[in-house]
């Protein structure tokens, strides 16, 4: 007897299997091309990346969006769910969109959040047909989540950083220094998006480099109470902090138009 069988991720199994499942259904014996087919944790991994599964996520969201009726629908299927086992929250699935902060993490939520209607809502699968075909497998929906993950210690730091009613410029390298770490943790637990999380690690560290050499920065962070010197201190190669202090002693001189060379040997001095 047959249940599964295990094979790389070549391009050509996909359609031995189909003929393994035409030969065996021939004979009588059920067998399905993908649900006995299996692949290697990794490589299966992989394959779903290829499959884009943000772009899935988007082509569930536009086409749930594409008209009023079915954006109606999927609200009546929600309330009608939560009066018996799900409790969703009767909200709309949100379009991502390139000129806004955040917008691909806030459709991932959405999607994952709605997606137990794709899997128990036959009734909304039956009047939306259409669309039916578009539900996410659990190897997609697992990739989102990982991917899910990577974005909402990003779109953590946005928010920290959007603030309208109190500056936020002291808080930028030091929320950025923890966006780095919290990503190099992410890096030893998704082993998989490791490579990608990469690319952007590496931005941000050329950023914050590029940021301990603006006086801006310094100057923001020592004039907040609770920041002030000691986390460049902590944070910072030696010769950087030694400048950091000389641009605050620059600016007070500036203000109390005291000459600099005897702010700096006043300090020396201590």
């Amino acid at each position: 007897q047959m249940s599964q069988i295990m094979t790389d991720n070549t391009s050509n199994n996909k359609t031995m299997m189909q003929g393994m499942q035409y030969t065996l259904t021939m004979c009588g014996i059920p067998f399905d091309h993908e649900g006995n087919h299996l692949q290697p944790a990794l490589e299966m991994y992989a394959a779903v990346l290829e499959s884009d599964p943000i772009g899935q996520a988007h082509a569930i969201v536009s086409a749930c969006r594409a008209s009023g009726q079915c954006c109606q629908h999927l609200k009546a299927v929600i309330e009608e769910g939560n009066q018996s086992k799900m409790q969703l929250p009767v909200v709309h699935l949100l379009q991502d969109c390139p000129t806004r902060w955040s917008s691909t993490f806030q459709m991932i939520d959405c999607v994952i959040l709605l997606n137990p209607i794709w899997f128990s809502a036959s009734d909304f699968q039956h009047e939306n047909a259409d669309i039916a075909h578009l539900s996410m497998s659990c190897w997609s929906l697992d990739v989102l989540h990982d991917i899910h993950q990577v974005l909402e210690v990003a779109h953590t730091a946005q928010e920290l950083l959007s603030g309208e009613c109190t500056p936020t410029l002291s808080m930028v390298l030091p929320a950025y220094e923890l966006l780095c770490e919290k990503w190099s943790q992410l890096q030893q637990t998704i082993h998989e998006l490791s490579p990608y999380i990469g690319v952007g690690y590496t931005k941000l560290k050329f950023y914050i480099n590029q940021g301990q050499k603006t006086q801006t920065y310094a100057l923001a962070m020592i004039v907040n109470p609770s920041i002030k010197l000691w986390w460049i201190q902590d944070h910072w190669m030696e010769e950087d902090v030694v400048k950091a202090r000389k641009w605050v002693i620059e600016a007070v001189c500036v203000i109390c138009s005291v000459p600099t060379q005897y702010m700096l040997m006043s300090v020396v001095d201590r």
